[in-house]
């Protein structure tokens, strides 16, 4: 079995994700005729927040990779 997948790279990977996703959805705003605005302080909350997504889903997935491995 392969070694399980690192925290750090779930935190980061979750992180970006999350403002990927508020960036595409800013542009579809912005291409729809609306506006978005972001501050400093909002983006790294959403970083933290979607990095904190990450990890629940890695243990999600470290629990069922132990469960199905025996």
């Amino acid at each position: 079995m392969s070694e399980e997948p690192f925290k750090g790279l779930a935190f980061l990977k979750g992180g970006c994700g999350c403002l990927a996703i508020f960036a595409f959805f800013a542009l579809l705003a912005l291409a729809l005729g609306g506006h978005a605005y972001a501050d400093l302080g909002g983006l790294i909350l959403l970083f933290v927040i979607g990095g904190v997504i990450g990890l629940i889903v890695l243990a999600i997935y470290n629990r069922g990779r132990r469960s199905g491995g025996k």
